[in-house]
Protein backbone atom coordinates (compact mmCIF):
# COMPACT_ATOMS: atom_id res chain seq x y z
CA UNK A 1 0.00 0.00 0.00
CA UNK A 2 1.44 3.32 -0.88
CA UNK A 3 1.91 6.39 1.24
CA UNK A 4 -1.34 7.89 -0.04
CA UNK A 5 -3.43 4.84 -0.14
CA UNK A 6 -2.47 5.06 3.90
CA UNK A 7 -3.66 8.24 4.26
CA UNK A 8 -7.12 7.20 2.74
CA UNK A 9 -9.77 4.77 4.66
CA UNK A 10 -11.32 3.56 1.38
CA UNK A 11 -8.16 2.21 -0.17
CA UNK A 12 -8.95 -0.24 2.82
CA UNK A 13 -12.29 -0.77 1.48
CA UNK A 14 -10.95 -2.48 -1.94
CA UNK A 15 -7.86 -4.41 -2.73
CA UNK A 16 -5.31 -3.99 -5.64
CA UNK A 17 -6.67 -5.29 -8.88
CA UNK A 18 -3.96 -4.47 -11.50
CA UNK A 19 -6.13 -6.33 -14.60
CA UNK A 20 -8.46 -3.72 -13.85
CA UNK A 21 -5.95 -0.79 -14.73
CA UNK A 22 -5.83 -2.38 -18.03
CA UNK A 23 -9.77 -2.93 -18.69
CA UNK A 24 -10.01 0.45 -18.47
CA UNK A 25 -7.84 1.02 -21.38
CA UNK A 26 -9.29 -0.99 -23.28
CA UNK A 27 -12.44 -0.03 -23.00
CA UNK A 28 -11.58 3.83 -23.36
CA UNK A 29 -9.53 2.68 -26.56
CA UNK A 30 -12.76 0.69 -27.53
CA UNK A 31 -14.82 3.83 -27.19
CA UNK A 32 -12.38 6.16 -29.22
CA UNK A 33 -12.19 3.46 -31.56
CA UNK A 34 -15.98 3.10 -31.93
CA UNK A 35 -16.24 6.94 -32.56
CA UNK A 36 -13.63 6.20 -35.57
CA UNK A 37 -15.47 3.84 -36.86
CA UNK A 38 -14.02 0.69 -36.08
CA UNK A 39 -16.28 -1.71 -34.93
CA UNK A 40 -17.11 -5.43 -34.86
CA UNK A 41 -21.24 -5.46 -34.82
CA UNK A 42 -22.61 -4.80 -31.01
CA UNK A 43 -18.83 -4.86 -29.84
CA UNK A 44 -18.62 -1.22 -30.15
CA UNK A 45 -18.40 1.42 -27.71
CA UNK A 46 -21.45 1.62 -26.60
CA UNK A 47 -20.86 -2.12 -24.85
CA UNK A 48 -17.81 -0.49 -23.44
CA UNK A 49 -19.18 2.04 -21.58
CA UNK A 50 -21.88 -0.43 -20.06
CA UNK A 51 -18.54 -2.29 -18.86
CA UNK A 52 -17.42 0.67 -17.39
CA UNK A 53 -20.68 1.25 -15.35
CA UNK A 54 -20.68 -1.85 -14.17
CA UNK A 55 -17.10 -1.35 -12.62
CA UNK A 56 -18.31 1.34 -10.93
CA UNK A 57 -21.35 -0.13 -9.51
CA UNK A 58 -19.48 -3.03 -8.56
CA UNK A 59 -16.14 -0.37 -6.96
CA UNK A 60 -18.67 1.94 -5.60
CA UNK A 61 -21.07 -1.07 -4.02
CA UNK A 62 -17.84 -2.54 -2.78
CA UNK A 63 -16.73 0.62 -0.79
CA UNK A 64 -20.83 2.01 0.34
CA UNK A 65 -21.35 -1.42 1.67
CA UNK A 66 -18.01 -1.24 3.76
CA UNK A 67 -19.02 1.94 4.98
CA UNK A 68 -21.70 4.20 7.70
CA UNK A 69 -22.92 7.87 7.49
CA UNK A 70 -19.43 9.19 9.34
CA UNK A 71 -17.73 8.03 5.76
CA UNK A 72 -19.67 9.95 3.59
CA UNK A 73 -17.56 12.94 3.65
CA UNK A 74 -14.07 11.06 2.52
CA UNK A 75 -16.66 9.27 0.29
CA UNK A 76 -17.86 12.63 -1.46
CA UNK A 77 -14.27 14.20 -1.56
CA UNK A 78 -13.03 11.20 -3.19
CA UNK A 79 -15.77 11.21 -5.56
CA UNK A 80 -15.76 14.62 -6.29
CA UNK A 81 -11.54 14.91 -6.70
CA UNK A 82 -11.56 12.23 -8.98
CA UNK A 83 -14.19 13.35 -11.58
CA UNK A 84 -14.61 16.99 -11.56
CA UNK A 85 -11.22 18.32 -12.07
CA UNK A 86 -11.06 15.88 -15.57
CA UNK A 87 -14.58 16.36 -16.36
CA UNK A 88 -14.58 20.36 -15.98
CA UNK A 89 -11.23 20.61 -18.28
CA UNK A 90 -12.64 18.35 -20.86
CA UNK A 91 -15.80 20.09 -20.93
CA UNK A 92 -13.72 23.75 -21.40
CA UNK A 93 -11.53 21.83 -23.83
CA UNK A 94 -14.64 20.97 -25.95
CA UNK A 95 -16.72 24.04 -25.74
CA UNK A 96 -14.13 26.45 -26.20
CA UNK A 97 -13.11 24.51 -29.55
CA UNK A 98 -16.81 24.47 -30.33
CA UNK A 99 -16.95 28.36 -29.61
CA UNK A 100 -13.59 29.19 -31.59
CA UNK A 101 -15.12 26.79 -35.00
CA UNK A 102 -18.92 27.37 -34.52
CA UNK A 103 -19.70 29.85 -32.44
CA UNK A 104 -21.97 30.14 -29.40
CA UNK A 105 -25.63 29.45 -30.00
CA UNK A 106 -28.47 28.38 -27.67
CA UNK A 107 -27.83 24.65 -28.18
CA UNK A 108 -24.12 25.39 -26.90
CA UNK A 109 -25.49 26.87 -23.83
CA UNK A 110 -28.31 24.12 -23.38
CA UNK A 111 -25.53 21.48 -23.63
CA UNK A 112 -22.72 22.91 -21.79
CA UNK A 113 -25.64 23.32 -19.13
CA UNK A 114 -26.73 20.27 -19.01
CA UNK A 115 -22.48 18.67 -18.92
CA UNK A 116 -21.85 20.73 -16.24
CA UNK A 117 -24.94 19.52 -14.16
CA UNK A 118 -24.52 16.16 -15.04
CA UNK A 119 -27.55 15.95 -16.42
CA UNK A 120 -26.83 15.14 -20.20
CA UNK A 121 -28.53 11.21 -19.93
CA UNK A 122 -31.79 12.97 -18.80
CA UNK A 123 -32.52 15.57 -21.39
CA UNK A 124 -30.16 14.66 -24.22
CA UNK A 125 -32.87 12.98 -27.20
CA UNK A 126 -31.05 10.79 -29.73
CA UNK A 127 -30.42 10.84 -32.89
CA UNK A 128 -31.77 14.86 -32.92
CA UNK A 129 -28.61 15.61 -29.83
CA UNK A 130 -26.13 14.41 -32.04
CA UNK A 131 -27.57 17.32 -34.43
CA UNK A 132 -27.04 19.80 -31.76
CA UNK A 133 -23.84 19.05 -29.78
CA UNK A 134 -20.98 21.35 -30.16
CA UNK A 135 -18.82 20.13 -32.95
CA UNK A 136 -21.18 17.82 -34.33
CA UNK A 137 -22.24 15.92 -31.51
CA UNK A 138 -18.46 15.26 -30.31
CA UNK A 139 -19.31 15.27 -26.69
CA UNK A 140 -22.20 12.46 -26.50
CA UNK A 141 -19.87 10.24 -24.27
CA UNK A 142 -20.39 12.83 -21.75
CA UNK A 143 -23.77 10.98 -20.66
CA UNK A 144 -22.35 8.11 -19.28
CA UNK A 145 -20.96 11.05 -16.38
CA UNK A 146 -23.94 11.72 -15.62
CA UNK A 147 -25.16 8.47 -14.88
CA UNK A 148 -22.36 7.80 -12.78
CA UNK A 149 -22.40 11.15 -10.66
CA UNK A 150 -26.08 10.51 -10.01
CA UNK A 151 -25.47 7.09 -8.80
CA UNK A 152 -22.95 8.49 -6.61
CA UNK A 153 -25.53 10.71 -4.84
CA UNK A 154 -28.67 8.18 -4.71
CA UNK A 155 -26.81 5.54 -3.71
CA UNK A 156 -25.47 6.93 -0.24
CA UNK A 157 -28.77 7.63 0.52
CA UNK A 158 -30.45 4.42 -0.17
CA UNK A 159 -27.62 2.40 1.29
CA UNK A 160 -26.66 4.40 4.13
CA UNK A 161 -29.93 5.75 4.94
CA UNK A 162 -32.48 3.47 5.28
CA UNK A 163 -32.35 0.14 7.09
CA UNK A 164 -32.57 -2.07 3.93
CA UNK A 165 -30.22 -0.06 1.40
CA UNK A 166 -27.76 -2.79 1.79
CA UNK A 167 -29.79 -6.07 1.50
CA UNK A 168 -29.14 -8.31 -1.41
CA UNK A 169 -32.66 -8.36 -2.10
CA UNK A 170 -33.24 -4.66 -2.78
CA UNK A 171 -30.23 -4.72 -4.92
CA UNK A 172 -31.79 -7.41 -6.89
CA UNK A 173 -35.09 -6.11 -7.60
CA UNK A 174 -33.19 -2.65 -8.52
CA UNK A 175 -31.56 -3.98 -11.20
CA UNK A 176 -33.95 -6.26 -12.17
CA UNK A 177 -36.59 -3.06 -12.44
CA UNK A 178 -33.82 -1.54 -14.22
CA UNK A 179 -33.03 -3.99 -16.81
CA UNK A 180 -36.51 -4.35 -17.50
CA UNK A 181 -36.74 -0.77 -18.31
CA UNK A 182 -33.67 -1.31 -20.62
CA UNK A 183 -31.91 1.67 -18.82
CA UNK A 184 -28.28 2.59 -18.70
CA UNK A 185 -28.69 2.72 -14.80
CA UNK A 186 -28.98 -1.09 -14.70
CA UNK A 187 -25.29 -2.32 -15.04
CA UNK A 188 -24.28 0.14 -12.16
CA UNK A 189 -27.25 -1.95 -10.36
CA UNK A 190 -25.72 -5.58 -11.15
CA UNK A 191 -22.91 -4.36 -10.52
CA UNK A 192 -23.69 -3.24 -6.92
CA UNK A 193 -26.09 -6.12 -6.62
CA UNK A 194 -22.57 -8.47 -7.61
CA UNK A 195 -20.42 -5.99 -5.21
CA UNK A 196 -22.83 -7.16 -2.30
CA UNK A 197 -23.08 -10.82 -3.23
CA UNK A 198 -18.99 -10.91 -2.95
CA UNK A 199 -19.25 -9.12 0.52
CA UNK A 200 -21.20 -12.19 1.46
CA UNK A 201 -20.22 -15.67 -0.29
CA UNK A 202 -16.46 -13.87 -2.07
CA UNK A 203 -17.94 -14.66 -5.59
CA UNK A 204 -14.21 -13.53 -6.86
CA UNK A 205 -12.23 -15.71 -4.15
CA UNK A 206 -10.47 -17.94 -6.88
CA UNK A 207 -9.61 -18.78 -10.01
CA UNK A 208 -12.75 -21.05 -10.59
CA UNK A 209 -15.07 -18.56 -9.91
CA UNK A 210 -13.28 -16.33 -12.23
CA UNK A 211 -13.12 -18.49 -14.71
CA UNK A 212 -17.35 -19.24 -14.64
CA UNK A 213 -17.62 -15.58 -14.66
CA UNK A 214 -15.48 -15.70 -17.47
CA UNK A 215 -17.62 -18.61 -19.36
CA UNK A 216 -20.79 -16.12 -17.75
CA UNK A 217 -19.39 -13.47 -20.16
CA UNK A 218 -19.23 -15.58 -23.00
CA UNK A 219 -22.83 -16.55 -23.07
CA UNK A 220 -23.90 -12.99 -22.47
CA UNK A 221 -21.85 -11.82 -25.22
CA UNK A 222 -23.46 -14.83 -27.17
CA UNK A 223 -26.60 -14.00 -26.57
CA UNK A 224 -26.07 -10.04 -27.68
CA UNK A 225 -25.62 -11.32 -30.90
CA UNK A 226 -28.15 -12.78 -31.30
CA UNK A 227 -30.40 -10.23 -29.73
CA UNK A 228 -28.71 -7.39 -28.49
CA UNK A 229 -30.80 -6.25 -25.24
CA UNK A 230 -30.09 -4.28 -21.82
CA UNK A 231 -29.80 -7.71 -19.53
CA UNK A 232 -27.43 -9.29 -22.17
CA UNK A 233 -25.34 -6.39 -22.04
CA UNK A 234 -25.16 -6.06 -18.05
CA UNK A 235 -24.74 -9.66 -17.59
CA UNK A 236 -21.98 -9.44 -19.83
CA UNK A 237 -20.52 -5.88 -18.31
CA UNK A 238 -20.38 -7.98 -15.37
CA UNK A 239 -19.37 -10.89 -15.87
CA UNK A 240 -15.85 -9.39 -17.81
CA UNK A 241 -15.18 -7.31 -14.69
CA UNK A 242 -15.41 -10.30 -12.02
CA UNK A 243 -13.07 -12.36 -14.53
CA UNK A 244 -10.85 -9.70 -14.36
CA UNK A 245 -10.86 -8.72 -10.33
CA UNK A 246 -8.31 -10.81 -9.01
CA UNK A 247 -5.59 -9.72 -6.81
CA UNK A 248 -2.29 -8.44 -6.75
CA UNK A 249 0.13 -5.89 -7.33
CA UNK A 250 -0.58 -3.65 -9.77
CA UNK A 251 2.04 -2.86 -11.77
CA UNK A 252 3.95 0.47 -13.40
CA UNK A 253 2.24 0.21 -17.04
CA UNK A 254 -0.86 -0.78 -15.94
CA UNK A 255 -1.08 2.08 -13.27
CA UNK A 256 -0.05 4.31 -15.76
CA UNK A 257 -2.46 3.04 -18.81
CA UNK A 258 -5.62 2.75 -16.18
CA UNK A 259 -4.56 6.70 -15.24
CA UNK A 260 -4.78 8.02 -18.75
CA UNK A 261 -8.23 6.07 -19.55
CA UNK A 262 -10.52 8.45 -18.04
CA UNK A 263 -8.54 11.82 -19.70
CA UNK A 264 -8.92 9.40 -22.89
CA UNK A 265 -12.64 8.87 -22.72
CA UNK A 266 -12.95 12.14 -21.81
CA UNK A 267 -10.40 14.05 -24.66
CA UNK A 268 -10.85 11.13 -27.11
CA UNK A 269 -12.24 14.22 -29.89
CA UNK A 270 -8.83 15.69 -29.70
CA UNK A 271 -7.10 13.12 -31.87
CA UNK A 272 -10.06 13.44 -34.62
CA UNK A 273 -10.16 16.91 -34.42
CA UNK A 274 -6.12 17.19 -34.57
CA UNK A 275 -5.82 14.58 -37.69
CA UNK A 276 -8.44 15.74 -39.61
CA UNK A 277 -6.85 19.52 -39.11
CA UNK A 278 -3.66 18.37 -40.48
CA UNK A 279 -4.75 16.44 -43.40
CA UNK A 280 -6.93 18.96 -44.49
CA UNK A 281 -5.37 22.35 -44.23
CA UNK A 282 -1.76 21.30 -43.75
CA UNK A 283 -0.80 17.95 -45.07
CA UNK A 284 -3.29 14.96 -46.84
CA UNK A 285 -2.87 12.41 -44.88
CA UNK A 286 -2.88 8.48 -46.42
CA UNK A 287 -6.60 7.38 -45.60
CA UNK A 288 -4.60 3.80 -44.42
CA UNK A 289 -3.41 5.83 -41.44
CA UNK A 290 -5.75 8.14 -40.23
CA UNK A 291 -7.19 6.02 -37.94
CA UNK A 292 -3.92 4.48 -35.96
CA UNK A 293 -2.57 8.25 -36.51
CA UNK A 294 -6.22 9.57 -34.16
CA UNK A 295 -5.17 7.05 -31.77
CA UNK A 296 -1.83 7.82 -30.74
CA UNK A 297 -2.59 11.80 -31.05
CA UNK A 298 -5.67 11.02 -28.50
CA UNK A 299 -2.93 9.01 -26.25
CA UNK A 300 -1.08 11.45 -26.37
CA UNK A 301 -3.42 14.44 -25.37
CA UNK A 302 -4.71 12.15 -22.61
CA UNK A 303 -1.16 11.66 -21.36
CA UNK A 304 -0.81 15.72 -21.51
CA UNK A 305 -4.13 16.36 -19.50
CA UNK A 306 -3.63 13.35 -17.51
CA UNK A 307 -0.02 15.48 -16.47
CA UNK A 308 -1.46 18.51 -16.30
CA UNK A 309 -4.33 17.39 -14.04
CA UNK A 310 -5.51 14.42 -13.02
CA UNK A 311 -2.28 13.17 -11.77
CA UNK A 312 -1.34 16.18 -9.52
CA UNK A 313 -4.63 15.98 -8.10
CA UNK A 314 -4.96 12.11 -7.53
CA UNK A 315 -1.14 12.84 -5.82
CA UNK A 316 -2.37 15.28 -3.32
CA UNK A 317 -5.73 15.46 -2.94
CA UNK A 318 -5.01 13.10 0.48
CA UNK A 319 -3.05 16.46 1.93
CA UNK A 320 -5.76 18.45 0.75
CA UNK A 321 -8.89 16.79 3.05
CA UNK A 322 -10.80 18.23 5.99
CA UNK A 323 -13.84 16.44 6.87
CA UNK A 324 -15.75 20.22 6.31
CA UNK A 325 -14.54 20.16 2.42
CA UNK A 326 -16.09 16.61 2.15
CA UNK A 327 -19.26 17.65 3.44
CA UNK A 328 -19.24 20.77 1.27
CA UNK A 329 -18.64 18.85 -1.72
CA UNK A 330 -21.01 16.69 -1.30
CA UNK A 331 -23.76 19.71 -0.59
CA UNK A 332 -22.69 21.20 -3.68
CA UNK A 333 -22.84 17.92 -5.39
CA UNK A 334 -26.37 17.27 -4.70
CA UNK A 335 -26.62 21.36 -5.71
CA UNK A 336 -25.27 21.15 -8.81
CA UNK A 337 -27.74 18.33 -10.12
CA UNK A 338 -30.88 19.69 -8.63
CA UNK A 339 -30.70 22.38 -10.56
CA UNK A 340 -29.59 20.42 -13.41
CA UNK A 341 -32.98 19.04 -13.38
CA UNK A 342 -34.51 21.36 -12.23
CA UNK A 343 -33.10 23.55 -15.34
CA UNK A 344 -33.57 20.52 -17.92
CA UNK A 345 -37.15 20.18 -17.30
CA UNK A 346 -37.85 23.98 -17.51
CA UNK A 347 -36.18 24.13 -21.03
CA UNK A 348 -38.01 20.99 -21.85
CA UNK A 349 -40.71 22.34 -21.36
CA UNK A 350 -40.16 26.00 -23.25
CA UNK A 351 -39.38 23.57 -26.11
CA UNK A 352 -42.81 22.22 -26.29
Amino acid sequence: MSRADAANPEAEKLRDFPLLDWLRFVLASTVLLTHEGIKYGPINGGLAVAVFLALSGWLIGGILFKSDRGDLPRFFYNRATRIWAPYLTAIVLLYGAAAVREGVDANWLKYLFYDVTFTHYNFAEFPRASLEMPLKGTGNAFWSLSVEEQFYLAAPLLMLFTRWGKRLETWAIIAVALLALQSMWAPIAVGVFAAGLNQRRAIVATSTSRWLAAAGALAALAGIFWHDVEPFRSLFSIGVVLALTAPGRRGRLGKFLGGISFPLYLNQWIGGFTVNAVSRYLLPIPSAVVVPLIFIVSVGAAVATWLAVDYPVMRYRDAWYTPGRGRSLGIAAYIIVGVGLTGGMILKAIAR
